[in-house]
Formats: C-alpha cells, sequence, structure tokens
C-alpha cells in the first residue's frame, strides 16, 4: 500500500522545482506526480478563480480528454463552491452520495470511476484564489489527515497559482 503522506523529499524538490522558474505547467505536473506516487488518483485538477471571481479555470488536469486544461466554468451555487471557494475550507466527498450532493457534474466524475474526493482552497494572501482537487476510485479513501499533507503541498504550489491572475 502506497504511503499517503508526502515525505521531506516531496516538499523539497517541489519547493525547488517553484523557485526555480515559477511556471504553473511545471509545477502542478510536479504537485500531481507526488500525488500520484502517494495517493494513487483517478484524477488531479487545479484551479483558479477568474473573470472577478465570476468563474474558474482548469490550470491542469490529469485526464486531459474529460477535463481538459484551460476549461473555464461558471461558479455556480453549489457545495464545492460555498465551502471551497466561499469558506475557504477543504471539502471531502467520502463516497457517490457525498459526490452526488457536492458536484452537478457527478455523472461524468462516476464515468471516470470516481468514489471520493478531497478538494482543498489554494490561498495566497488570505484570499481563496483557487482549488486543487484529487480524486480517488475507492470509497472513503480520504480522511481528515489528509487535509493537512495535501494542503501543505497545495500552500507551496499557491504563489504559481498566483502568478498567473491577471
Amino acid at each position: 500500500m502506497k504511503t499517503k503522506a508526502p515525505v521531506l523529499e516531496d516538499v523539497a524538490r517541489l519547493v525547488s522545482v517553484i523557485t526555480a522558474r515559477n511556471d504553473i505547467a511545471e509545477a502542478a505536473q510536479f504537485l500531481d506526480d507526488i500525488i500520484q506516487a502517494r495517493y494513487g488518483h483517478k484524477l488531479f485538477t487545479l484551479f483558479r478563480i477568474v473573470e472577478n471571481g465570476e468563474a474558474v479555470e482548469r490550470l491542469h488536469s490529469s485526464d486531459k480528454l474529460a477535463y481538459p486544461a484551460r476549461g473555464r466554468k461558471k461558479r455556480e451555487d453549489t457545495v464545492w463552491g460555498r465551502v471551497v471557494f466561499g469558506e475557504g475550507n477543504v471539502l471531502i466527498s467520502r463516497n457517490a452520495e457525498d459526490i452526488r450532493v457536492n458536484f452537478p457534474d457527478y455523472d461524468v466524475i462516476f464515468g471516470l470511476g470516481i468514489n471520493s474526493m478531497i478538494n482543498i482552497p489554494v490561498v495566497w494572501e488570505g484570499k481563496v484564489i483557487g482549488s486543487a482537487n484529487l480524486s480517488h476510485q475507492d470509497e472513503g479513501f480520504f480522511e481528515d489527515k489528509d487535509a493537512d499533507y495535501l494542503g501543505m503541498l497545495v500552500g507551496i504550489v499557491a504563489p504559481v497559482v498566483a502568478s498567473t491572475l491577471d
């Protein structure tokens, strides 16, 4: 079984990649690789808030067919939007019912074999500027402590996400 917790080497390499080039594509892919190695995800996406907060844009996706990078969608009144973007809190969808309640595109999500998710706000200078979203095939896969591990990694990437904002 994979260990979920990132190790110091992961953190050091991620910081090195970010500080060397400040490139969102490279940083997001590197974060994706770390998370894949630790969690074995089905899908990882990274969003930024655009259009004065009216929409979100995908900066990275591990499944470019189902969820292409640079895809935009209007922010709707969803549980995901309220909890992650509005309140700045982590949202854990532990099973299919949670996903159905939290995401209007649950049919696409289920079609990818996803049965649990965790969504982490990207925060910069005290403001939510995006969201990192990690999905797994197993129900109940994500635990509360995963929010701490993933929040640390997402926090490291926050300056690069901030550099993409208008």
